[in-house]
C-alpha cells in the first residue's frame, strides 16, 4: 500500500479565504424583549417579600417566634384578630419581644403597614399612581 501524502489535496485552513463561522439562531433570538405586566411586577414583589420571610426565618433564633412576626407583619390568617400580647402569652415571651420582632422582620423586609414593598421616592410607580405603597 502507498501511503504516500497528496499535496494538493490538503486543505490547509490559514489557506481558506472563507468565514468558517455560520450564524447560529439563537444570535437572531436574543436579548428577548423584556415585556412588563402587572402580573409580572406583582410576582416579582411577591418573590422579594419570600425572599426576605427566608432570610429573616434563616437568621432567626426563635424559629416560632419569627413565622409569628411574619405572619402579623403581612396579615396572614393564623395570626388574625389576636393582639401581640395573646400571641406572646401563647408562645411564652414577652409582648414587647413580639413587637421588636415584627418591626424586626417589617425593617428588614422593607414592608408598609399593609404588607407590601415600600417603594422608594424615585420609582416611577410612585409618582404615576400617587401612593405611598401598593
Amino acid at each position: 500500500m502507498d501511503f504516500s501524502f497528496a499535496e494538493p489535496e490538503f486543505l490547509d485552513p490559514a489557506d481558506w479565504n472563507a468565514a468558517s463561522y455560520n450564524a447560529h439562531p439563537i444570535d437572531s433570538i436574543e436579548p428577548l424583549p423584556d415585556h412588563h405586566s402587572e402580573y409580572r411586577d406583582a410576582a416579582l414583589e411577591c418573590m422579594k417579600i419570600l425572599r426576605s420571610v427566608d432570610v429573616f426565618m434563616s437568621r432567626s433564633t426563635d424559629p416560632r417566634l419569627a413565622w409569628v412576626a411574619v405572619a402579623s407583619a403581612i396579615g396572614l390568617n393564623s395570626t388574625a384578630g389576636l393582639s401581640q400580647a395573646q400571641i406572646g402569652r401563647q408562645l411564652g415571651v414577652t409582648e414587647q419581644s413580639v413587637r421588636r420582632s415584627v418591626g424586626n422582620f417589617v425593617r428588614s423586609a422593607n414592608l408598609d403597614s399593609f404588607g407590601g414593598l415600600r417603594r422608594s421616592n424615585g420609582d416611577p410607580a410612585l409618582k404615576e399612581n400617587g401612593q405611598r405603597g401598593l
